[in-house]
């Protein structure tokens, strides 16, 4: 484990090098000049005994030399690790629904140990604009959400590596979820729907095994995820009949990663969750990084997603999703790389279980293009893209019209900033 120097060790530091004479002065300016730090000062100022005839030789005695030798590589062991930064800011906008998230991620490398903590702000604002007849008056809300992740990784030898996670998150997961309670207090303020407060935590553990040298590792994941989010309401014989406010989920994943050949590296994921009260949801998906040249590389991605969900009020259809995507990457010059990238979505609508079956989202198609540069230094890299987002929804159910306001095909722009730093 890591030890930093408290202030007691390095004051004492300090006070031996200055303890021990002119001679290695003298012998730093010989070799061309002195440290600026007083931790990097070697000798003393209190010249003694056969100091004097090493100043005029020009050198120290052996045990003298091999006695700074020794201290000097304790300092730098103690001193030994790496700090990351990582600072991202992205925003999806479009007339009447804006998304803004911002990221701090701070980490610390050290031997067989590093952590690091991350935290995310996301704002989102909102426009209702349902038909008058469901809403007494269009609306405007803001809200935002706050999340805090740490995780945790530790070498348990050459081959095998640990990870831990924990994290979480005060205020809504998404903008939809705002709009959904911004129509039940509407609609239901009479009732008495209620005040919420969303929030949830995570909870996670995974192992990466090295099983091929430098070419070839498998990973296993578990996390559990805890979510207080806003009701469903529907009047009822006895009143206002509030649906789940709590959801818990678990979600197990495995993955391999390998290098196929120096020109390519794959990785392929399988991942099940079991989300209470819904059958569980299956996913598959890859990606696949070629350098098609000395300057040119492309990365693809695939996934296909499946879940049967059942309904206590109507059995819903199997639920399906598929997603591609492709990213062409250019090395313009030394430090900076330009691209061109694609993807492409599509389902055939959700069932959310905490939400009747008519609140569910219907098939779906979605669109992005966009172009992005970065700029790579010895310690730092830029990133920035930019492009338009495009969302095609299917009919509403026409037994609730009132969520075409929250269905509507809509066009987005969406950017990206993010900034890397390592020192």
């Amino acid at each position: 484990m890591h030890r930093l120097p408290i202030i007691g060790e390095i004051l004492m530091r300090m006070e031996r090098r200055f303890q021990r004479g002119l001679a290695g002065l003298a012998v730093l300016f010989l070799a061309g000049g002195l440290a600026a730090s007083p931790l990097n000062l070697k000798q003393s100022i209190r010249g003694e005994g056969n100091s004097a005839n090493a100043l005029q030789e020009g050198q120290l005695p052996t045990a003298l030399l091999e006695e700074n030798a020794l201290e000097e590589l304790d300092l730098a062991r103690e001193w030994d690790f790496d700090q990351n930064l990582n600072i991202s800011a992205e925003g999806l906008f479009t007339s009447d629904f804006q998304v803004t998230q911002y990221t701090l991620q701070y980490g610390h490398d050290y031997e067989a140990t590093q952590w690091d903590f991350g935290l995310t702000y996301d704002k989102y604002r909102i426009d209702v604009r349902s038909p008058d007849v469901f809403f007494k008056q269009e609306i405007s809300s803001d809200a935002e959400r706050k999340m805090a992740q740490l995780n945790l990784t530790h070498s348990l030898n050459n081959r095998v590596v640990w990870q831990g996670q924990t994290g979480y998150y005060d205020g809504f997961q998404n903008f939809r979820m705002l709009w959904l309670r911004d129509y039940y207090r509407q609609v239901y303020s009479i009732g008495g729907y209620p005040d919420v407060s969303p929030r949830g935590y995570q909870l996670g553990t995974q192992l990466r095994w090295e099983y091929l040298p430098a070419s070839g590792y498998l990973e296993a994941n578990f996390s559990y995820y805890k979510d207080w989010i806003a009701p469903s309401a529907e009047d009822g014989p006895d009143g206002l009949e509030l649906g789940r406010g709590v959801i818990d989920s678990f979600a197990y994943r495995l993955a391999s990663e390998n290098v196929l050949s120096p020109r390519l590296r794959s990785l392929l994921e399988i991942q099940m969750t079991d989300t209470m009260a819904r059958e569980k949801r299956w996913g598959v998906q890859g990606s696949l990084n070629a350098a098609l040249g000395e300057s040119l590389v492309l990365r693809v991605q695939g996934g296909w997603v499946t879940e049967n969900p059942v309904s206590e009020l109507e059995m819903s259809e199997e639920f399906e999703a598929f997603f591609a995507g492709a990213t062409l990457e250019y090395n313009w010059t030394d430090a900076w790389l330009v691209s061109v990238f694609g993807r492409y979505y599509r389902d055939e609508g959700e069932f959310q279980n905490s939400l009747p079956a008519s609140n569910a989202p219907p098939g779906l198609k979605s669109y992005q293009v966009g172009l992005g540069t970065r700029w790579v230094g010895e310690k730092a890299s830029v990133k920035i893209t930019a492009g338009p987002y495009f969302t095609r929804y299917e009919a509403a159910d026409s037994d609730a019209p009132f969520f075409e306001d929250l269905y509507k095909s809509r066009d987005w722009a969406a950017v990206q900033f993010a900034f890397s730093m390592q020192f």
